[in-house]
């Protein structure tokens, strides 16, 4: 299986997130309170809906029909100004439950809440979503609060990326490549993380 990275030009017109919950729902059979109880594998999936382009353009696109491979697709986080994060990696392996901790930004760097970040961790990539805003200290370091807890232990040093976060994972309801009579191609598809 090859990983597959998409082109970033151009950037979609409308990315709606969802997450893929891996979370367990108990509703008592005869009344009260329901419980949710979370568990790892919560991922996202994104759905791009490219502008229309030309079908030659189009064809940049056609690793989106590759079977049995993941596609790696940069996530748009339009009018966010991301400042140079500097070199941001793991602090520590083995790190569990909902929170990240980070070492190698520039002191006083702050990564805000509701921002995506991306975990580089044995050659995959994990998605995660900041729950809060995190301020890193002096030496560099933040503790991130994540929306869903990690999928797997990262390893020390393996590679934060703050600046241009990507998803990776399998292509899913890629709809129809047509040509329209105004002889341009409109895409949708959505990246679905495998794990």
């Amino acid at each position: 299986m090859a990983v597959l990275t998409l082109p970033t030009d151009p950037a979609p017109a409308n990315m709606p997130v969802a997450l893929v919950s891996a979370k367990n729902t108990l509703t008592p059979a005869f009344g009260g309170a329901e419980q949710e109880l979370l568990r790892k594998g919560t991922r996202y999936a994104l759905t791009f809906s490219m502008p229309p382009m030309t079908y030659v353009q189009s064809m940049e696109w056609d690793d989106l029909m590759a079977e049995g491979d993941t596609v790696l697709m940069r996530v748009f986080q339009p009018g966010l100004v991301i400042p140079n994060p500097g070199t941001p990696m793991v602090k520590g392996a083995g790190q569990a439950g909902t929170s990240l901790v980070i070492d190698g930004l520039p002191a006083g760097y702050v990564i805000r809440k509701g921002q995506f970040l991306s975990v580089v961790s044995a050659g995959q990539r994990f998605l995660y979503r900041a729950k809060a805003s995190a301020t890193a200290n002096g030496s560099g370091e933040a503790t991130v609060a994540l929306r869903t807890m990690l999928r797997r232990p990262p390893n020390d040093n393996d590679v934060v990326e703050i600046a241009q976060p990507m998803i990776e994972g399998f292509v899913r309801d890629l709809g129809e490549w047509a040509v329209g009579v105004e002889r341009l191609v409109g895409l949708q598809f959505t990246v679905r993380e495998r794990e």
